[in-house]
Formats: structure tokens, C-alpha cells, sequence
């Protein structure tokens, strides 16, 4: 039996769409658990989730939570208080699933027992979408190429499948430290790595991302490459005792990082290549490795707050009209 986490946050179209695409699955035939956890403080999903509860296929046991403490972190942690299964499949309410996803997951997981299955991450833009559409469409997608077999890599939570009897410890199992910034499952892919656990990758169990049109633009984007760029430093600081060497290291790599991509970008800009995003979006990783300890929010509480005080901090690394001249 498998359960599946669908955390919304004030997406209601985009959580009918994931979870309809859950609906034609065609392992509903053997039936499984899916958790919505609706991580608005006023509970905006009530009206589309009973939209999909009167939909909901009779072998498939929709359970409908509310975590009101926005935070990625806390909808997950809040979900997982509700499954009785081993196997814990994440889908976001910005993705959707082709029919054979769960199980081409749980086949990929029968061959190669690890802890956690990743599967690849598609893009799908908006229609009208024609500015460095290339570089949008591999910035929002996860597709390193991989065959089916084991990995050394950990990739992110959404399309992933979590055997939690191969994973240490215990709840709570997503770091609330990270509930507005993102990277909040980087602690229990460190945790596995620590106790020897296995990653593997299942080529064949791609789900689509849609990213809102409200996100498809450089400002966006180069904050959260910014934001990539920092995770190294991050994870280093809390789990290594030598977290002021390996700071060190990769502030260095960051220098080099930032100085390469940077001179690329910049003849590349000189001739408006078509594909100088790319360059621009490595440098800045180097940036954000650099300054790490630069603040940037993305979720939860940041998302709600409308105060200047909450808001990102105005040492973002690109400024708006300066990422969209990109």
C-alpha cells in the first residue's frame, strides 16, 4: 500500500489538476492513501477539495488535513502525522502525473529497494512563454539523464517516493528551519546518506511541473539560483564539524563559479545570445555561495506577509529590470 502527499498553499486550480491526474492512475486499482494538506491559515482548498472528494475514485482513501502554520515544512510534517504506510509517495500542487506514474514508481522501487526514488520533472510553460524559454524550461525540470539504477545524488522531495522503514530517526521528518526558504527535505536526504541509506532514480516515472506565469521570469528565478547555491553552505553549517572549513571551500568554489559563468554571461550578452540565461544563472549560484548567509524567503509566512519588514531582503542579487534586460 502507498500513500500519497499532495501540500497545497493557496493553488486551487493547480491542486484540482494534480489531483485528478492522481485520480487516473492505474494503480487506483489496487487502491491507496492520498493526503491533502491544506497550508493556508484561512483554508482557501475547503471549496475545491470538495470538489475532488465528491470525484474521488472508491479505492482511493482521501484524507483532507489543515495545517494552518504556513510553511512547507509543517504541510509535510502535518501529513505525515496521518499515514500508516511505508511507502510515501510527494506530488506538488504545481505537478501533474501520467497515468503510469505511481506505478512505474513502485515497479522502480521493487528492483532497486532504496530509501528514496526520484523521478525526472518535466516543464510545461505558459502557452505565450517565448523569453529564454529554453533556459525556463530546464530551470523548472529535473531530467539529468539518468537510467534506471542507483544514485550518489539526491534530488528534491516532489516526485519522490519515501520508503520511511529504510529511513532513520523519526518526526519530525522535514526541517521547519527551512519553511520559508525551501530545501527543508535536504536534512532527511543527509540523514539517509549518514546511515548508509540508497537514492535511486526511476527514468520512466516523469511528472509535469507548471510553473504560474507569475514565476516564469528571471527575477524569480535567479533568486531561487541564488537561494541553490547557498544549500551546500547551509547543509555543511548544520550537520559537519567542519563547518568552517567547508564553508570555506565552497566559498572559493562560489568565487570561481562566479567569475567564470560571469565573464560568459557577459559576452554572451554582448551578442544576446539566445542562451546567456544559462550562464547568468550558474553565476549567480557562485554568488549565493559567496553570500550565504543572505536571507531569502519564498513560502509560508513570506508569502503571506505584506509588510516591507517580511519581505525579501533588498540584497536580492539581481534587481527586476536589470533580470528581465537579462
Amino acid at each position: 500500500m502507498i500513500s500519497v502527499i499532495v501540500p497545497t498553499f493557496d493553488r486551487p486550480d493547480g491542486l484540482i489538476r494534480a489531483v485528478t491526474s492522481l485520480f487516473q492512475q492505474t494503480l487506483v486499482r489496487d487502491g491507496f492513501d492520498l493526503i491533502i494538506v491544506d497550508n493556508t491559515p484561512d483554508a482557501t482548498a475547503t471549496d475545491a477539495i470538495a470538489e475532488l472528494r465528491a470525484a474521488c475514485p472508491s479505492d482511493v482513501n482521501l484524507i483532507a488535513l489543515h495545517e494552518p502554520a504556513a510553511g512547507v515544512a509543517n504541510a509535510r510534517n502535518h501529513a505525515m502525522g496521518a499515514v500508516t504506510t511505508d511507502l510515501v509517495a510527494f506530488l506538488d500542487d504545481d505537478q501533474s502525473a501520467p497515468e503510469t506514474w505511481l506505478e512505474s514508481l513502485r515497479e522502480s522501487y521493487r528492483h532497486l529497494p532504496a530509501a528514496v526514488t526520484f523521478g525526472p520533472v518535466l516543464t510545461e510553460l505558459p502557452d505565450d512563454q517565448a523569453r529564454h524559454k529554453a533556459y525556463f524550461e530546464t530551470f523548472f525540470a529535473r531530467e539529468p539523464g539518468l537510467k534506471r539504477g542507483y544514485t550518489d545524488e539526491a534530488f528534491g522531495i516532489g516526485n519522490a517516493l519515501v520508503d520511511f522503514s529504510k529511513t532513520p530517526g523519526g518526526p519530525p521528518w522535514f526541517d521547519t528551519a527551512m519553511n520559508e526558504s525551501g530545501g527543508e527535505d535536504d536534512f532527511l536526504f543527509e540523514r539517509i546518506r549518514q546511515a548508509g541509506g540508497s537514492f535511486a532514480w526511476a527514468a520512466d516515472a516523469p511528472v509535469w511541473e507548471h510553473p504560474p506565469k507569475e514565476r516564469v521570469t528571471l527575477q524569480y528565478t535567479l533568486k531561487r539560483a541564488f537561494s541553490y547555491g547557498q544549500a551546500p553552505i547551509t547543509l555543511a553549517r548544520r550537520t559537519k564539524k567542519n563547518a568552517m572549513a567547508a564553508t570555506a571551500l565552497w566559498m572559493l568554489i562560489g568565487f570561481g563559479k562566479l567569475g567564470l559563468h560571469g565573464l560568459a554571461w557577459t559576452a554572451l550578452s554582448l551578442i544576446r545570445h539566445p542562451g546567456r540565461a544559462f550562464e547568468l544563472d550558474k553565476a549567480i549560484r557562485g554568488l549565493g555561495k559567496i553570500l550565504w548567509w543572505v536571507d531569502l524567503r519564498f513560502y509560508g509566512a513570506a508569502v503571506l506577509a505584506k509588510s516591507p519588514s517580511t519581505a525579501p531582503p533588498q540584497t536580492a542579487p539581481v534587481c527586476a529590470k536589470e533580470a528581465e534586460q537579462a
